[in-house]
């Protein structure tokens, strides 16, 4: 059950990646759909989710995080989606991000299993449909690179914190 407010933090990815899955969501959004998907943040990976209470305690141990671990490379391996609401880039889940994931293990927000995903589109059924198809005629599978953690406050949006994490 989604809460009213929570924190979310997310592994970001870098901006040539950002720019190309802005590029499918606007090839999307050129069909005439508009969805529900949160607008205005960049494209991630959640971590995890967590009761706004622990905010200051979030941005330490991001700022943590950061200073210790370096940028890696994850593939973005194919189009998904749960339930034809939510469609998403799906990863090839790697020891990198499985280390951030335990490190944010939470799930305040909703309680569903971890399923690390980058979200493109949400909306009614049939327009994911529509949205599903041309994402997977469009998609490539792309090595994307993960080079910082967030945090937001959601809802309404409110961007908390962001952290590079270290070059290798």
């Amino acid at each position: 059950m989604k809460k009213d407010k929570f924190l979310t933090v997310f592994a970001i990815f870098d901006e040539d990646t950002q720019k190309l899955l802005q590029e499918h969501q606007n090839a999307i959004f050129d069909l005439g759909l508009k969805g529900t998907q949160t607008m205005g943040i960049p494209f991630h990976l959640t971590l995890g989710s967590f009761p706004v209470e622990l905010e200051n305690e979030l941005k330490v141990r991001i700022k943590e995080v950061c200073a210790k671990y370096s940028s890696f490379y994850i593939p973005l391996a194919r189009v998904n989606h749960f339930n034809n609401v939510v469609l998403f880039a799906e990863p090839e889940v790697n020891e990198e991000l499985m280390t951030l994931h335990n490190l944010f293990d939470n799930n305040y927000a909703n309680g569903f299993p971890y399923h690390p995903h980058a979200t493109i589109f949400c909306g009614l059924p049939e327009e994911v449909e529509l949205a599903k198809t041309e994402f997977t005629k469009r998609f490539i599978p792309i090595n994307a690179k993960i080079v910082g953690i967030e945090m937001g406050e959601f809802f309404p949006t409110r961007m908390i914190i962001s952290e590079p994490l270290q070059n290798p």
